[in-house]
């Protein structure tokens, strides 16, 4: 079964493959952790909070963000944010949104609702 394939493939691109892409997915999951943790810390006070504005505004986005799929939200974010920085500046061409920044991003926003149930859950 494995007669014709070439193992040196794997080991050739072992570095990058494994060892760049283990970095770059421990530190998006480290920092959208922290940052899911604070925000979805401070929207659970805004939804326990007295004030029913503040608190239907974190519980529409707590909504919200569950009910879209993390696929549709990411691929928003890095094509349509650039142009929308574009309009909201005025340049002439798209602002630059990066992977990471973009995955990042949208990770927090997503951790943040999730970390806000249980935040609010345990409060």
């Amino acid at each position: 079964m494995f007669a014709n394939f070439d193992f040196d493939v794997i080991r050739r691109s072992l570095a990058y493959l494994f060892f760049d892409g283990m970095a770059f997915t421990l530190t998006l999951t480290g920092l959208a952790a922290l940052g899911g943790l604070i925000f979805g810390t401070l929207i659970a006070l805004m939804r326990l909070s007295g004030f029913r504005l503040l608190g239907r505004i974190a519980g529409l986005y707590v909504d919200l963000m569950r009910s879209l799929p993390l696929v549709l939200v990411i691929f928003w974010f890095y094509f349509l944010v650039p142009y929308i920085g574009q309009w909201l500046t005025g340049s002439s061409r798209p602002i630059r949104v990066g992977a990471f920044t973009s995955s990042l991003v949208t990770f927090v926003m997503f951790e943040a609702a999730y970390f806000s149930e249980i935040m609010r859950a345990g409060i």
